[in-house]
Parts: structure tokens; C-alpha cells; sequence
């Protein structure tokens, strides 16, 4: 141990041990008095004084050997911070209890913030890993396509570039989605040329599969950031055509003021995955009823929720008895509470 953390020692253990220290002179100081005054016997002041020294020496040795442990534990925890509280040394007074408390709060905040990192890296890692499997599908079709010695039909080469693209857009929206606090910008968006700069580039995919898209005009405005809703429409449209069966429809309408709707006619959701659809990675019985078997990585429509959560809308998923599914969009101005 080096002289300055001896001194750091001594000088620590001197200030805990100050007011017991004081304490303890009263004693000898009132018989010093009394024999000033001649009310004391020599003897017996001189006996009271080793007494007294004995016991200070014993309570001071006892006090300093557990201050210096317990001053080593802390030490020690400095190197490498404990899991949790219980690794740190005991309380010996008030002000260390406040410490400790301190530190076991901080201890628990590290571990919770730790335990979400760790979480989030796992889901990332999860999600990454099916993403990687999933974009392999179309750049497997595009390469087979490139080797045929037959003329490729070019829409269906333009479908896989297509996904690619989609799939792309949403990693980069998962990504992007841990700090989507920092990226929103609210204006007044004018919700048709929004949906229509949604449709835009899926209407080949829209014709090539023989889907039909019914959208008449609407008027409306809503406070909102365009680009995230405009992913939360793409994710919702592009999950409508890829489970919408040829001969389908796809219909988007503003039946109320500021609430959009998007429904299809495919075969619908079982009841049993309505409550979960937007959980992250929630992939339920899709391939079954009628629904496409394509490899699904459950991340669209949880995309499509928190992309909605942080811009104050409310998002919800139904199956009318008629058969398909209806996405609701409640964009009214009574949703933005959290930002007036």
C-alpha cells in the first residue's frame, strides 16, 4: 500500500472516528476538572486516565482495522464494479449507508441498462440473420434469371428488384427506429398524394399479379411526419399485396376524417394471432388459411406500430366477417396530446 493511500486511510478513519473520539475525552476531562478545583484524588484521576486510554485504544484499533477492510472492498470494487449491491461492504454510519444506497441504485440502473442493450443486440442480431435469409430468395431468382439462355420476362425480373429494395428500406427503418425521437418532423401532410406516392411504385407489382387497387380521391390533412407515415402505409399496402390472392382487391379510403383504411381481401388472420400482429417478430400462422407461405420475418406491421406510437397515432388491425383484412390509421388531432 502506497504512503498516500495510507494517509488517505488514516485521514478518512480520524474523520469518522472524530465524534466518538471527543465523546470519550469528556470523561477524563471532568475528572481533570474536579482536581483543579481539589475535589479529586491524584489516584484516582491517574486510574481513570489508563482506563480510559486502554478502552480508546482498543475501540480505535477495532475501528481502524474495519475501516481499512471495508475501505479495501471499496477499493476493490473500483477495479471492476460489482453485479450488485451486495458486493459492496457493510454500512458502519449513516452518511456510508447513504452512500451505499447510492451506489446499489446506480448498480441497478447499470444492470437494467445493460440487460436492454443486450436484448436489443439480440433482437437486432435475430432479425439481421432472417433478413439475410429472406433478400437471398430474390437475388437467388435474379441470378437464375441472368443464367437462362430464355428471354426473361421483365416484370417479374422488376418484382425482385422490388423486394430487394423493400427489404432493404426496412432494415434501414429498423435501424433507424431506435432513435426515431430525433427524426420526426410534424407538419400538416396531405393524406391522398401521401397514398399515392405509396402506391406509386406497386402498381406494376399491382397488375402483374392482378390485383386491383380502388382508391377514389379524398381530401384531408393530418399533423404527422410524412416520411415515417408513409412507411407505416408502405409496410401495411405491401403486406395487403402480398396476401391479397390474384383476382384480389386492395382498398385504401378516408372513411372519417383523418382515418385511413387499408383493406384487402385475402383470407384473413386467425383470431388467436389478432391480439400479437404487432409484435416484433411475430410471424403466427401466416402461410396458413389461404395466407401466402412466404417466409415472413414478423417485422412490417411492428415497424408500422412504433413508427405510429412515436407520432401519436393509433393503429389497429381487424377481419370483417366479409373475409380479409382491415388496417385502421387514427391520425385525428386528439392523438398528438404528447406534443401539444
Amino acid at each position: 500500500m502506497s504512503l498516500r493511500k495510507l494517509g488517505q486511510l488514516l485521514s478518512g478513519w480520524l474523520s469518522t472516528v472524530r465524534g466518538a473520539a471527543m465523546a470519550s475525552l469528556l470523561i477524563p476531562a471532568l475528572f481533570v476538572l474536579m482536581h483543579l478545583l481539589g475535589q479529586g484524588d491524584v489516584r484516582e484521576l491517574r486510574y481513570t486516565l489508563l482506563l480510559v486510554a486502554a478502552g480508546a485504544l482498543w475501540f480505535g484499533t477495532r475501528s481502524l482495522l474495519s475501516y481499512i477492510r471495508r475501505q479495501v472492498r471499496l477499493w476493490d470494487a473500483q477495479q471492476s464494479l460489482p453485479p450488485d449491491a451486495n458486493d459492496l461492504p457493510e454500512a458502519a454510519t449513516v452518511p456510508e449507508e447513504s452512500y451505499r444506497a447510492l451506489c446499489a441504485a446506480y448498480l441497478q440502473a447499470r444492470n437494467h441498462s445493460a440487460a436492454a442493450a443486450t436484448a436489443a443486440e439480440r433482437d437486432r442480431l435475430d432479425y439481421f440473420t432472417l433478413w439475410v435469409h429472406q433478400i437471398k430468395t430474390p437475388i437467388s431468382a435474379l441470378d437464375l434469371m441472368a443464367q437462362s439462355t430464355e428471354p426473361v420476362d421483365r416484370e417479374l425480373l422488376r418484382q425482385e428488384v422490388f423486394k430487394i429494395g423493400q427489404y432493404a428500406d426496412a432494415a434501414l427503418s429498423y435501424q433507424r427506429l431506435q432513435s426515431l425521437h430525433n427524426d420526426l418532423t410534424l407538419t400538416p401532410v396531405s393524406l391522398y398524394p401521401l397514398c399515392c406516392a405509396v402506391v406509386r411504385p406497386l402498381r406494376p407489382i399491382f397488375l402483374y399479379r392482378k390485383i386491383a387497387l380502388h382508391m377514389e380521391p379524398f381530401e384531408g390533412t393530418a399533423l404527422s411526419d410524412a416520411k415515417w407515415l408513409s412507411m407505416a402505409l408502405t409496410q401495411v399496402v405491401t403486406n395487403a399485396l402480398k396476401y391479397t390472392p390474384e383476382g384480389g382487391s386492395v382498398t385504401i379510403a378516408m372513411p372519417e376524417a383523418q382515418v385511413l383504411t387499408v383493406r384487402d381481401t385475402g383470407a384473413g388472420i386467425h383470431p388467436e394471432d389478432l391480439p400479437r400482429v404487432f409484435e416484433r417478430g411475430f410471424t403466427g400462422h401466416a402461410g396458413r388459411g389461404g395466407r401466402a407461405p412466404e417466409k415472413s420475418t414478423g417485422i412490417g406491421l411492428y415497424l408500422c406500430k412504433a413508427a405510429c406510437d412515436q407520432l401519436g397515432h393509433a393503429v389497429s388491425l381487424a377481419c370483417p366477417p366479409e373475409g380479409g383484412v382491415t388496417v385502421t390509421f387514427d391520425l385525428r388531432r386528439e392523438t398528438f396530446e404528447a406534443f401539444s
